[in-house]
């Protein structure tokens, strides 16, 4: 609850509050009205109306006439452009990006690792009629995606584990890894061959192959990948595929001051 996170002493409850109501909402959850938002926060209607009041005058809620129920307003989306605006990796990949997705014309992604899960911060579409669709600030599960997998297995050995014990494995597909050691077998042959895969294990119909972007520092900080629709890809094609992501991913590296010697520098970090 907001008021166990405020009681530091520094932090002011209204505040926590406020952003607790924005974070109500999500991709399963478009619009609350006042009632339900009071009892998910269990504040009284009062307190919550006035908070809503507050964030709808200022643009980040907004009131559908119709149902009279509130959802995420514009600002929102200005100020999330405005903070990937500001993510170098997204400025650097985006030319990158575009000769990836004009390859082949398929969808390509750009991710960033936030906790268990990976949250896109860039894509590029398909134009085809049947394509992959991702959007940006999406969230998904670090182990049913080929990004994540590609993220956690540059982590060093000892937060990996630390990740699978304390993280749930749960299915997103029935083809989605659920086994610890499972998927460690799984990291090993993302460390081996250079990228990722994910048949089906996020969605249904769906194949993704992700590769690590290295900082200067050598650290993985993003995963860039390709999307395409299980019917478009044959199975000759997929360590193409790889190769292209992975030459991708290292054009992209380098343009943020990667060098070719840290590469044993990342395989030590992450073996460790």
């Amino acid at each position: 609850m907001p008021s166990q996170r405020s009681r530091g002493g520094r932090g002011i409850a209204s505040v926590y509050r406020a952003l607790s109501i924005l974070e109500l909402f999500d991709a399963h959850t478009a619009e609350l009205g006042i009632t339900e938002m009071a009892e998910r926060l269990a504040l009284h209607k009062s307190t919550l109306a006035g908070l809503v009041y507050t964030l709808e005058s200022s643009g980040y809620l907004e009131q559908n006439p119709t149902t009279r129920k509130y959802r995420l307003g514009v600002k929102l989306v200005e100020r999330a452009f405005v903070a990937l605006g500001h993510l170098e990796v997204t400025r650097v990949a985006l030319p990158h990006l575009e000769r990836l997705r004009n390859w082949r014309d398929e969808t390509v992604n750009l991710a960033v690792l936030d906790g268990d899960e990976v949250v896109y911060i860039e894509r590029l579409l398909s134009s085809q009629t049947l394509g992959m669709r991702s959007e940006v600030g999406k969230r998904a599960m670090v182990h049913s995606t080929a990004l994540g997998k590609a993220l956690l297995s540059q982590l060093p050995r000892s937060e990996v584990d630390a990740f699978l014990a304390n993280c749930d494995l749960a299915p997103v597909t029935p083809n989605t890894i659920t086994e610890p050691q499972e998927l460690k077998h799984e990291l090993d042959l993302v460390r081996s061959r250079g990228y990722a895969l994910d048949m089906e294990e996020d969605q249904i119909g769906g194949a993704c192959i992700a590769a690590p972007i290295f900082d200067h520092k050598g650290k993985a900080i993003a995963a860039v990948s390709i999307s395409v629709p299980i019917a478009r890809l044959r199975p000759s094609e997929i360590s193409h595929f790889g190769a292209k992501v992975i030459g991708t991913a290292r054009a992209i590296s380098e343009d943020l001051g990667y060098a070719p010697q840290d590469a044993a520098k990342v395989t030590q970090g992450a073996s460790r």
